[in-house]
């Protein structure tokens, strides 16, 4: 009977470590995704903003010149 509740035991003891070890390994990725999203959002987010300010119409080149060569 000794016998059996050890091995029962054990079992617990194997699944509750594998359980733990599955939720670590998940919680990193789910990290490890978080930060490359933040990345890739603030990545875009530059760009799109880079383009935007390098958008120059007719009038912004004659105030430009004129405000500066005058």
């Amino acid at each position: 009977m000794l016998g059996l509740g050890c091995l029962t035991l054990l079992w617990i003891g194997s699944c509750s470590m594998l359980g733990l070890g599955t939720a670590v390994a998940v919680s990193k990725g789910a990290e490890k995704f978080s930060e490359t999203y933040k990345e890739e959002e603030l990545k875009y987010h530059n760009d799109r903003d880079n383009r935007a300010a390098a958008y120059h119409e007719h009038s912004d080149y004659n105030a430009d010149y004129y405000e500066n060569y005058e």
